[in-house]
């Protein structure tokens, strides 16, 4: 799937050349030359690869790509973004998802698969080999079985109380999906959302559509209702090793090595090619039961 020669290819080239192997029409352009990018106009989206960072990141930017997502969508085309630090750790993933949006994919209906509850082992593994994102603390593991084989998860929070209307409801997170590689098991996602209602019986549920990878339309046909954009996430980025950290989550080691010195944090990490990067944020979905 990934098999051409990457020599002396850039990471953008890298892209372009992966779309041209698996894709037969026409692309263009309609950004500015600030970045690379490429349209696909009749499966409406534009890929937009984001090369490593060299340099801070300007603050007043973050956010630039949420910003350029809203727009694309206005013209009624999803912008996708791929980040090359996850070119680079997950390119499986995103050659996989790339694939999908081309539309080739293998095809199961969901009708034809079994619901189980799954391990926290089986989640995560299954999570960290289709998944762009961590495999997160979830209470509700759930698989969609076909012929034996695993080929969907999802996975839930437990209920937590929120107030809406001055009345309090249970309200539970779909925290994760993920079909297997480069299925897509149809109506796999609703039918695991009915089975969980069914079994948890909660009041209402939320969940998180990346913005850098969709456009919440899977949400919207099972009858979520959009309700904001959420703010970009920041991260750190070590531009050697594609290691990203949580702001929160900065390694023990280098804390005590900044605590050492009188520079500014972003100053500090800089110097050890560590920058900041901000990702598209998410769209936040509510599914109101009750």
């Amino acid at each position: 799937m990934c098999g051409y020669s990457e020599y002396k290819m850039t990471f953008c080239d890298q892209i372009k050349s992966f779309i041209n192997e698996n894709y037969d029409g026409n692309t263009n352009r309609i950004l500015n030359d600030m970045y690379e990018h490429i349209v696909i106009p009749d499966k409406k989206i534009v890929v937009l690869p984001v090369q490593l960072p060299v340099n801070h990141f300007d603050k007043n930017q973050k956010l630039f790509f949420q910003n350029l997502a809203i727009a694309a969508a206005k013209q009624n085309l999803q912008l996708i973004t791929i980040s090359e630090d996850k070119w680079i750790t997950k390119k499986n993933i995103i050659c996989w998802r790339m694939l999908s949006h081309l539309g080739k994919f293998v095809r199961i209906h969901g009708r034809l698969c079994d619901i189980k509850r799954i391990t926290k082992t089986q989640a995560d593994e299954f999570l960290f080999q289709n998944h762009l994102h961590d495999s997160p603390q979830a209470k509700y593991k759930y698989g969609l079985f076909y012929k034996q084989q695993l080929v969907a998860v999802a996975t839930f929070s437990g209920g937590r109380p929120i107030i809406r209307n001055e009345k309090i409801y249970r309200s539970c997170e779909l925290v994760r999906f993920a079909n297997y590689q480069n299925y897509i098991v149809y109506g796999g996602m609703g039918k695991l959302i009915a089975h969980f209602i069914a079994e948890q019986n909660p009041d209402d549920i939320m969940s998180y559509a990346d913005v850098d990878w969709s456009s919440g339309k899977s949400y919207e046909k099972l009858g979520f209702k959009f309700i904001e954009y959420t703010e970009p996430q920041k991260f750190y980025l070590n531009v050697k090793t594609c290691q990203r950290y949580y702001p929160q989550k900065l390694p023990h080691e280098l804390l005590c090595e900044f605590a050492q010195q009188s520079l500014p944090l972003d100053d500090f990490l800089s110097e050890n090619d560590i920058f900041t990067v901000y990702n598209s944020g998410n769209k936040k979905y509510l599914l109101i039961l009750k």
